[in-house]
């Protein structure tokens, strides 16, 4: 990765650069045709850039995000595109820093002139680059990234960023921890503990989680936490503070190959035999390695996405075609990504733009369905997706972790709010 003018990143394919490129086939005369009808700014189709991470500990959130963006891409194209233009989704890896998400935005934007922003998988980074997305003036459209905060207006919390033209489309951590604390309220547990990410996913799990517990009045306490930092090799002493504390149940939102890892020290320790209930708030984000630890049949988990339910059309028949050409269940990060694209597509084909001001009139309010089933943006720019949560099982036949039984909880704005009154965290919706 090279330094090149006026800040911009210079990136080679082989430092995390990756082109979409789905064209259908058209005569020369039509595809001018179709140059002319949409595109004011001399661009030969609609181009998106992709902001995930494509390497290192959380790099399977990449690859699932950069499946949904092909199979999106591959089906609109094939369909006669966006206002009969093709779609191309440009892929950047963050590395899951901000800073190299702040230079491959600024390369999306200056070298390649995209027409939006889709990805972002880490809080943090979200949190950082929103100011950005304003200043720059170009929609973004998250699609994994869980902090409310980026969804919280600016003003309404000392660490809001929430902006014009930062969206979402998938749940968050507040989502998340409504049904987590409600999943928590049927279980015979009493004393939590935690051990999460040391930044602003796992410090925002925790707080959510506890709010939500006493906005529901969950009879509970909340004495023991622990927070390692990413990329951690060895949980032995984290495991031992826990087990030492001997909580009745512990919320964990550990992810990437940190999950992994964990699991199986988890399991060597004794674990699962001494703590009751494990509730693992991302379990489902991704296949598990095959040399990594399944999640234990019979705890909780959540996703923001699952395969089966609900069960529409729209998600049987997303399922089916991923299955067909990926040979696996979708994750929540593919659902995402391809979800994203085809937002774009109804922004632009209803607003007739790919202008900024354009899209964001379009997003703002927007009704959609798709594999999640029906929902809108709300006032916030947060779409109303459910919080799922279920039990852990095994799938021999899709060689996979299902949720069976699935618990879908709505979370409607004004429920979230209310649950979070007398604590000072946004709701983000």
């Amino acid at each position: 990765m090279e330094q090149g003018k006026d800040g911009v990143i210079q990136q080679s394919s082989r430092s995390g650069y990756r082109r979409r490129t789905f064209l259908k086939t058209a005569t020369a005369g039509a595809a001018l045709a179709s140059i002319a009808g949409c595109m004011g700014g001399g661009s030969s189709g609609v181009t998106l850039g992709a902001m995930n991470i494509m390497s290192g500990f959380a790099s399977l959130y990449g690859d699932e995000a950069e499946r949904g963006y092909d199979l999106a891409a591959q089906e609109i194209n094939d369909d006669g595109g966006i206002d009969g233009d093709d779609v191309e989704v440009i892929l950047r890896d963050t590395e899951a820093d901000s800073g190299t998400a702040r230079d491959q935005m600024i390369s999306l934007i200056e070298e390649e002139s995209v027409d939006g922003l889709v990805g972002l998988d880490s809080s943090g980074v979200a949190k950082n680059l929103a100011p950005l997305i304003r200043q720059n003036q170009i929609p973004l459209m998250i699609t994994h990234a869980g902090t409310p905060f980026v969804t919280s207006p600016e003003g309404e919390h000392e660490e809001s960023v929430g902006n014009d033209y930062v969206y979402r489309c998938s749940n968050t951590v507040a989502h998340d921890m409504y049904g987590a604390a409600q999943t928590a309220s049927e279980l015979d547990a009493t004393d939590w503990a935690t051990i999460g990410p040391n930044y602003a996913f796992g410090t925002e799990t925790w707080n959510y989680f506890q709010a939500f517990m006493n906005g529901f009045d969950v009879d509970a306490t909340f004495e023991t936490e622990q927070f390692p930092e990413l990329e951690t090799n060895d949980y032995s002493p984290f495991i031992s503070s826990i087990l030492d504390a001997d909580p009745d149940a512990v919320i964990t939102p550990l992810w990437g190959s940190d999950l992994t890892t964990f699991l199986g020290q988890a399991e060597d320790s004794g674990w699962f035999d001494q703590i009751d209930h494990t509730l693992f708030s991302v379990g489902m984000g991704t296949d598990l390695p095959s040399d990594g630890s399944p999640l234990p049949e019979g705890e909780w988990a959540s996703t923001r996405y699952d395969p089966f339910v609900p069960d529409i059309e729209e998600n049987q028949t997303f399922r089916e075609t991923y299955i067909e050409e990926y040979d696996t269940l979708p994750t929540y990060n593919a659902e995402g990504a391809y979800r994203a694209v085809y937002l774009y597509k109804n922004a632009i084909e209803e607003g007739g733009s790919v202008n900024a001001d354009d899209l964001i009139d379009q997003f703002s309010g927007m009704q959609h369905t798709g594999p999640v089933g029906e929902y809108e943006f709300t006032e916030n720019n947060q779409a109303s997706v459910a919080s799922i949560w279920g039990e852990v099982s095994y799938s021999d036949e899709h060689e996979s972790n299902v949720l069976e039984p699935v618990n879908r909880y709505e979370a409607a704005p004004s429920d979230v709010r209310s649950a979070l009154e007398g604590s000072d965290l946004p709701a983000g919706l």
